[in-house]
C-alpha cells in the first residue's frame, strides 16, 4: 500500500470517528475544501501537508478523549 493510500484510510477514518464533513476537514488542514475528495481521486500530498493533516487529528482526538473524560466526572455524584 502507498504512502497516499495509507494517508487516506487514515483521513477516511478519522472522519468516520470524528463525523466531520471531508470539506470542513479539508478546508480547516488544507484550506481546501475539495481535499478529501482529491485524495479519494489520487491526490497526492506534500510531506509538510501530510503531517500538519497527521497533528490536527490527533490533537482533535485527544481534545475529544479530555472533553468525554471531564464529562464522566462532572456526572459523579
Amino acid at each position: 500500500m502507498t504512502r497516499s493510500a495509507v494517508f487516506l484510510r487514515q483521513v477516511e477514518t478519522f472522519l468516520k470517528h470524528s463525523e466531520m464533513a471531508p470539506s470542513a476537514f479539508g478546508k480547516i488542514v488544507a484550506g481546501d475544501p475539495n481535499f478529501v475528495f482529491d485524495l479519494q481521486k489520487g491526490r497526492r500530498p506534500n510531506v509538510d501537508l501530510v503531517d500538519h493533516a497527521q497533528r490536527f487529528m490527533s490533537r482533535h482526538e485527544r481534545a475529544k478523549t479530555r472533553a468525554l473524560k471531564n464529562r464522566i466526572v462532572a456526572a459523579r455524584p
